[in-house]
């Protein structure tokens, strides 16, 4: 398995079962294609979604292999866990972006930074484990989708709770 799939690019097909079963085959269900048909209009709205369910049934394995099909050259993923505040969101996409140097210290200068990097072209940003973020984390997500010099979609993928 690899060790990177919590940022950066999308997973290889053969990582998409958590089990990691050998020879299994991905089956176009209704759920599967809803979910494609869904994130293609988010692509083309420039908008943002949310798959969401009980743990187990699919939405990362079904976002993914939406987005290999649809924009596998423009999608950044991360995973966010336990409560991420709008600083962890900065410093995953930071990471997942793979920009070069050091983060900036400050808030201010920091989101500029990213709000210009997600301006120079599209990108589909991918937050997985949406369902431990709080209010304030979606609000900045928000943030910058809401830019109007950010070129962006946002999909995410969490539990219930999401």
């Amino acid at each position: 398995m690899r060790t990177d799939l919590a940022y950066g690019r999308l997973p290889d097909e053969r990582e998409d079962h958590f089990l990691g079963l050998k020879a299994a085959h991905l089956v176009g269900t209704e759920a599967l294609l809803t979910t494609r048909d869904n994130i293609e209009a988010v692509i083309e709205a420039k908008a943002m979604m949310c798959a969401y369910g009980p743990a187990g049934y699919g939405k990362t394995m079904a976002v993914n292999s939406a987005l290999r099909a649809l924009a596998p050259d423009i999608t950044y993923r991360l995973e966010l866990r336990s409560g991420p505040t709008p600083r962890d969101i900065r410093h995953g996409l930071f990471k997942a972006l793979r920009l070069p140097g050091e983060p900036p210290k400050r808030p201010i200068e920091f989101d500029a930074l990213l709000k210009n990097v997600l301006a120079e072209q599209f990108r589909v940003l991918v937050c997985d484990e949406a369902q431990w973020m709080s209010r304030t984390g979606f609000e900045f997500w928000r943030h910058l989708w809401d830019d109007r010099h950010t070129d962006i979609a946002v999909v995410f993928a969490g539990g219930d709770n999401c």
